[in-house]
């Protein structure tokens, strides 16, 4: 992995760490049960890379700022945000016994283990429309602007995205298909994991002026990442201890789920990983803006991680 591209990476964490603490302070006062649920989840520990994705769609590598204090208009900040309780929402609800029921979480207990079930409800409902709330807090450049970042978002959170997946995933473990399984498991994890991730690069490129020349190519490259980002998924399941991983290995075996090592095999499966980091990098160098170290080092990075 190359230097430029962790200090891209590790600038990114800190750029969103250091707005998430700061508006966390009043954005999440009062204190009370649920605050505290919430907060919970947020601060357990996650690489937040939905909002690192959002920030690099933005900024180019050398325009990346040093600090939020420098930026007066903080649109893009509250767009990360945005993707990150929406995704951070999904994580507490497919924890719970209805869905995935899983005990451990980022290493830590899930907040239906912390707090109780009805809480961990609760919670995920708050991020979920808290998520919209913080997108409407930007200041648009144009009239169709929050319009625009309202239909990016829910396209991968809603009903035709994100929910949907989980949807398809859950049918597909109590009825399996006895045809098309490749296409179904496809079709799952386009929505399930690809879909809020394709929202976080649009998202961002939406705040530039020249998101139309990009949006088309960055939609196919933000595709490609989340296909790589679900099959390393499954392989770590399969392969992840819980030390590294912060969650239960092997729960998808366990609960026949449909899945890349699954339908594949495990050699197979890493070679149509492999496909997917040499993909990528193509996309990522065939339109100039795109052309940079975050870009052509992410797939890689996505491939190679043990959590």
């Amino acid at each position: 992995m190359s230097k430029s591209f962790l200090d891209i990476l590790h600038n990114s964490k800190h750029l969103f760490d250091s707005f998430f603490e700061s508006y966390t302070q009043t954005l999440f006062s009062p204190k009370t049960r649920i605050t505290e649920a919430c907060l919970y989840s947020l601060q357990a520990g996650g690489k937040r890379v939905r909002p690192i994705f959002v920030l690099n769609s933005f900024f180019d590598p050398n325009d990346l700022p040093k600090n939020v204090s420098s930026l007066k208009d903080h649109s893009i900040f509250l767009a990360s945000f945005a993707v990150e309780c929406i995704h951070t929402y999904s994580l507490i609800h497919d924890d719970l016994p209805a869905m995935d029921d899983d005990d451990t979480r980022r290493g830590k207990p899930t907040c239906h283990k912390q707090f109780d079930e009805a809480t961990a409800i609760l919670a995920g409902d708050t991020l979920n429309s808290l998520s919209f709330y913080l997108l409407s807090m930007m200041e648009p450049a144009d009239g169709l602007l929050i319009r625009d970042m309202i239909r990016i978002l829910h396209q991968g959170a809603g009903m035709t995205g994100m929910i949907l997946g989980q949807m398809e995933d859950i049918e597909e473990e109590k009825n399996p298909s006895a045809t098309n399984q490749e296409v179904k498991l496809r079709s799952i994890h386009e929505k399930k994991t690809g879909a809020l991730i394709e929202s976080s690069f649009l998202l961002g490129n939406r705040l530039r002026s020249d998101w139309k020349e990009r949006e088309t190519l960055l939609s196919r490259y933000a595709k490609e990442i989340g296909l790589l980002f679900q099959i390393t998924d499954d392989i770590l399941d399969v392969e992840g201890n819980l030390e590294e991983l912060g969650k239960t290995p092997g729960k998808d075996a366990k609960a026949g789920k449909l899945t890349y090592p699954s339908l594949f095999g495990m050699d197979k499966a890493k070679t149509l990983r492999t496909e997917s980091v040499d993909k990528a990098i193509d996309l990522a160098t065939q339109l100039p803006s795109l052309k940079n170290e975050f870009f052509l080092g992410l797939p890689k990075y996505i491939a190679e991680r043990k959590n």
